[in-house]
């Protein structure tokens, strides 16, 4: 499984690269995008994140993870779904710019206001649960580009992708399962972000 997974990425490295690219680049233009905003804008965005953060519970209910992990599976469908059509690849880059950009906003935001105590929150409700969430976020993009292309090859000849549908459904499956679990743990982190912020 893990050799097949390594195989596939060396043989697509590529568009993986441009995946990866265009994530980071988006982290880069949301960290820009806190400096644009006005005095107001920032007084207020502070003022959201406190009664967010006061509004979080302070233990874990089923109706809060359930939340979270329909979040993930919704995006991971959003990406499959655009993989299914031929004109979907553009849209798939957005998404994972804007969630590049949301992570790179979140962060710079947090730790402006926070300080030293917003460096540790993000550490701990965002970024541990990052290292799984984006590449599978990354994996489910690239698949659904790769099969896009793959309409666009076998319309053109003619050709039937049934098995490659099949294989395509299957995997995304597997990452969506993979991402909603994700989801879930991110709960547990944010329950602990918010603890430590409160020591």
């Amino acid at each position: 499984m893990r050799r097949k997974l390594m195989e596939h990425i060396r043989q697509f490295w590529v568009i993986y690269l441009t995946l990866a690219g265009v994530y980071l680049a988006g982290s880069v233009f949301g960290a820009i995008g806190v400096s644009a905003l006005s005095g107001t804008e920032s007084s207020q965005l502070a003022q959201f994140l406190d009664k967010l953060l006061l509004s979080q519970p302070q233990s874990l209910d089923s109706g809060f993870l359930l939340q979270l992990a329909r979040e993930q599976f919704i995006i991971m469908a959003g990406i499959w779904i655009l993989g299914l059509t031929v004109i979907g690849t553009p849209l798939i880059y957005l998404i994972i710019f804007t969630r590049g950009f949301v992570l790179g906003f979140t962060m710079s935001f947090i730790i402006g206001i926070k300080g030293f105590w917003g460096l540790g929150l993000i550490f701990i409700s965002v970024l541990l649960p990052a290292v799984a969430g984006i590449p599978l976020l990354l994996l489910g993009a690239g698949l659904a580009t790769i099969f896009s292309f793959l309409l666009i090859k076998g319309k053109s000849a003619g050709e039937s992708l049934r098995q490659e549908f099949f294989y395509y459904s299957l995997a995304t499956v597997l990452i969506s399962l993979g991402s909603v679990a994700v989801g879930v743990s991110q709960g547990y982190f944010s329950l602990l972000g918010v603890r430590f912020l409160n020591l």
